[in-house]
C-alpha cells in the first residue's frame, strides 16, 4: 500500500491539477474588473476548453458499454476493474446528459474532477478578486474555503467541489505571491516539496494514527495543496527543474495531458479485453507490465489525435466566441 501511495498517488495528482488550475486562471481577472462582459467571455472559453473533448470521450464510452465487446470477461480482473464502464450500465436520459457535461461519472469515471473544475469555475473570478485584493480579504477567503472543506468532507460526491475549492484558492494565492515577489528559492525547497507531496498521505497516517485515509480527506488535500503550491511557484520562477521540464517532448506531453486523463480508463478496459488470452499464462505483475505498453501507446496516440483535431479547433472556437461575446455585451 505504501508503494502505491507514493508512486500511484492519484489523489495528489488531482490536488496538483486543481491548484494549477487556480494558478493559471488567475491572470484572467488579476487587476481586471469583474463585469458581465468579462464573466460571460470567461465562462464561454472555459466551456469550450473542457466540454467538447469530454463529450467525445463520453460518446465513445457510451458505445462501448452498449456493445457486446464490453461483456467479454477478464479473468484476472478484480471487483474494481469489473465496475469500470460495466456493460449496459443503467443510463436514464438525465444521467446521460449529466455525463456529457461532466456532472455524472457513469461513463467517464474521473468526471467528478471535471465537475469540480466546472462548478468552481463559476465562482473562480470572484475568488481571484478576493485573493488578489487586500491581504486581510485574501487570508479570510483562504480561512473560509478551508473551513468549508472540512465541513463538507462527509457530504458525499455532491460536496466535492466545496471540499476541493480550497485547492483553487491556494493556486490563486500562489499566483499573488509570484506577482508580488517573483524571487527564486533554493532548489532544495523544491525537491523537499516534491517529497512532501508524494509522501503526504503516509506522513499524515503516521501522525494521526489513521490507517488508509479517505481519498477525499480535507486535511490531506490541504497539505498536498501547499506542497503543490511550492512546486508550482518554483517552476514559475524558472528553477533548475523548470528548465529540465521545458524539453520539447515533455511540453508535448503537457499539451496532450488532458486527453490522456480523459481517455485512459476507456483504453485500459478495451486493451485488457483484447489481450486476455495472451495475458492469462502470466503472473499478475507480468500482466500489468505487458498491458502498460499498449495502454500507454494507445492513450498517447488517442490524446494526440484529440488535441490536434478536437481540443485545438474548439479552443480556437472558444476564443473567437469569447471575443464576440465581449464585443456584443460592450455594445449594449
Amino acid at each position: 500500500m505504501t508503494f502505491q501511495n507514493i508512486f500511484f498517488n492519484s489523489q495528489a495528482a488531482v490536488v496538483v491539477f486543481f491548484v494549477l488550475s487556480g494558478f493559471v486562471l488567475s491572470p484572467s481577472f488579476f487587476n481586471k474588473s469583474i463585469n458581465v462582459r468579462e464573466l460571460a467571455g470567461f465562462y464561454v472559453r472555459r466551456f469550450f476548453r473542457i466540454v467538447p473533448l469530454l463529450a467525445v470521450v463520453t460518446a465513445l464510452s457510451f458505445f462501448y458499454v452498449k456493445s457486446a465487446f464490453s461483456t467479454w470477461k477478464v479473468p484476472f480482473a478484480n471487483s474494481w476493474f469489473d465496475g469500470v464502464l460495466a456493460h449496459d450500465v443503467p443510463l436514464s436520459a438525465s444521467i446521460l446528459v449529466k455525463c456529457f457535461v461532466g456532472m455524472n461519472s457513469a461513463l467517464v469515471p474521473q468526471n467528478w474532477t471535471i465537475a469540480c473544475e466546472l462548478l468552481v469555475a463559476l465562482i473562480l473570478p470572484f475568488l481571484v478578486k478576493a485573493c488578489t485584493g487586500r491581504l486581510w480579504l485574501a487570508v479570510l477567503t483562504f480561512i473560509i474555503a478551508t473551513a468549508l472543506s472540512f465541513i463538507a468532507a462527509d457530504g458525499g460526491g455532491k460536496s466535492l467541489p466545496v471540499v476541493y475549492a480550497v485547492d483553487f484558492v491556494v493556486g490563486i494565492l500562489t499566483f499573488r505571491i509570484l506577482q508580488s515577489h517573483d524571487k527564486r528559492y533554493s532548489d532544495v525547497f523544491f525537491y523537499a516539496a516534491v517529497i512532501g507531496l508524494v509522501g503526504a498521505r503516509n506522513m499524515l497516517e503516521v501522525l494521526t494514527g489513521q490507517v488508509d485515509l479517505p481519498f477525499n480527506d480535507p486535511l490531506l488535500s490541504l497539505v498536498e495543496a501547499i506542497f503543490a503550491a511550492v512546486i508550482i511557484y518554483g517552476l514559475a520562477t524558472k528553477n533548475h527543474m523548470s528548465r529540465l521540464l521545458s524539453v520539447r517532448w515533455l511540453v508535448w506531453l503537457g499539451d496532450i495531458s488532458f486527453g490522456i486523463y480523459l481517455v485512459h480508463f476507456l483504453v485500459i478496459v478495451i486493451v485488457a479485453r483484447l489481450m486476455t488470452s495472451f495475458l492469462l499464462p502470466y503472473s499478475l505483475p507480468t500482466q500489468t507490465f505487458l498491458m502498460l505498453i499498449p495502454v500507454l501507446a494507445v492513450s498517447l496516440a488517442a490524446a494526440y489525435f484529440a488535441f490536434r483535431f478536437i481540443e485545438i479547433p474548439f479552443n480556437d472556437l472558444g476564443k473567437s466566441l469569447q471575443r464576440r461575446v465581449r464585443t456584443a455585451l460592450s455594445r449594449g
